[in-house]
Formats: C-alpha cells, sequence, structure tokens
C-alpha cells in the first residue's frame, strides 16, 4: 500500500528548470563563457558545489565556488520573485485527489528553503504539503538518497509504501538508492534526463496509471 507520496519541486511541481537555465545561461555570457546548454542539463537536479566545481575547473573561474553559489542564490530568489508562476498542468487535481484519500504528502527538493516557501505561496498549494525538506536540511545532496530517507523517518513509514515524483536522472537515482518507487516525470523543459530507473514514466498528471498506485 502507497501511502506517502514524495514531491520533487522544480521541474515537477513547476516547469522552472527553463528558467534558471535561461537565467544562468545569460549570466555565464557576461562572465566571459558559455556553456553548452546540452552539458548544462547534465547538472540539473545536482547538488550545486558539484556543478560550481565543475564550472570553476572548466572555465578558470577566479573566485571560490561559494561566491558563486551565494550569487546564483540570490539571482533564483530574485527572478521567482518577478515572475508570475502556474503549478504544472493538472498537478491540482492530482493533488486533490491525494489529499482527499487521506495519503500523506512531502515536498523533498534541493532548493533553498525561502525559495520553495515562495514558489509554494505564489502557486496558492502550501496547504498540501504535510511535510517539506530543502537542500539545506541535509548534508548529502541527490543523488544520495539522504532527503528521502528523511522523509520516511518524519512519518514514521516502510521504505516500500513511499512514492517519490521525480523529472531528474540524480533525482530518480537519489529515490531508487532510498529503495522507493520512482514515477519519473517526463518535462521536455529539464533537458534530455536518463528516466530509465524509474518504475512507471509518465509525462502528465493525468495518467491513469498514478491514480492506481
Amino acid at each position: 500500500m502507497k501511502d506517502v507520496f514524495i514531491f520533487d519541486m522544480d521541474g515537477v511541481i513547476l516547469d522552472s528548470e527553463k528558467i534558471y537555465l535561461d537565467m544562468n545561461q545569460k549570466w555565464f555570457h557576461k562572465m566571459g563563457f558559455n556553456l553548452p546548454v546540452h552539458i548544462h542539463q547534465k547538472y540539473v537536479g545536482i547538488s550545486a558545489k558539484i556543478f560550481w566545481n565543475f564550472l570553476k575547473s572548466e572555465f578558470n573561474l577566479p573566485e571560490e565556488i561559494n561566491h558563486y553559489i551565494q550569487l546564483e542564490k540570490e539571482m533564483k530568489f530574485n527572478t521567482l520573485s518577478s515572475l508570475e508562476l502556474k503549478p504544472t498542468t493538472h498537478l491540482i487535481d492530482y493533488l486533490n485527489f491525494l489529499k482527499n484519500k487521506n495519503y500523506k504528502i512531502a515536498l523533498a527538493s534541493s532548493s533553498l528553503r525561502k525559495n520553495i516557501n515562495l514558489i509554494l505561496s505564489k502557486l496558492n498549494i502550501t496547504n498540501y504539503f504535510d511535510f517539506i525538506i530543502s537542500g539545506e536540511e541535509v548534508s548529502l545532496g541527490k543523488p544520495n538518497p539522504e532527503i528521502f530517507l528523511n522523509v520516511s523517518d518524519f512519518f514514521n513509514c516502510k521504505i516500500d509504501n513511499c512514492v517519490v515524483i521525480e523529472d531528474s536522472t540524480n533525482g530518480i537515482k537519489a529515490a531508487k538508492a532510498a529503495n522507493m518507487f520512482c514515477i519519473g516525470f517526463y518535462n521536455p523543459n529539464s533537458g534530455n534526463q536518463d528516466l530509465s530507473l524509474a518504475d512507471i514514466v509518465i509525462d502528465n498528471f493525468k495518467d491513469k496509471r498514478i491514480y492506481e498506485l
């Protein structure tokens, strides 16, 4: 019996990966280097430290990586604040279905807590979630399973009862490393993500299979 549903945020709840990619691509250009989009997309869902260590090594960036990570955090928040945001199509219908069935709903995102709060508030869906955990609250980011295991610990539930919904290769790897059932959500704006490790793959929240779990 599946009774805890764990959502990723970026690319699943909100089609935000393209927002971040466009923002960073413009920033990289101003800094004097170009990162091919297909390489950039490989880092979707992975920790900022890994991404910026790669960029520093690849492009000989002059500052320490924490400098760029902090700037990127501020840019993301300001960008999200300036935009009108809409939830993924049919997501609200699925959240209502889960709530009506009294399932537990969690959000496990690598994003900052203030970005999570901002997005959920702008989408008006905060009250759907029984538990929220951010990337700041774990020591190891995805593809490490720590963030998902913390969710099961919070609900004191069996791993077998958890379902993770992820759009990135690294998120799916984290879910499977936690031995949880994983729904791969295909979002073309998240890039060419390998979803092959997922138990099922969907491209919309009307798919009848996710209502039968």
